[in-house]
């Protein structure tokens, strides 16, 4: 019995074009973009994606903490 080529009709995925760099695609874990930056193809994020998932943290040199003081004695 031949052994007929699997599904004829239905050539398969694309394979993806590699860039002249060599390097592979990085695509973004979130959003899909290919990514382009050292730093970023080693997290698998761009930064607008990793800036939603990882938001910095407060400046606490910019809150103003008020307290209600008494006036000092003599003054």
């Amino acid at each position: 019995m031949e052994s007929p080529e699997p599904f004829p009709e239905f050539p398969g995925p694309p394979a993806e074009p590699v860039p002249p760099s060599g390097r592979r695609p990085v695509r973004c874990a979130l959003c899909g973009r290919p990514l382009t930056g050292s730093e970023s193809r080693r997290a698998g994020l761009g930064p607008a994606c990793d800036a939603k998932l990882h938001p910095p943290g407060p400046d606490i040199r910019s809150r103003r903490h008020e307290v209600d003081q008494d006036p000092l004695p003599g003054t």
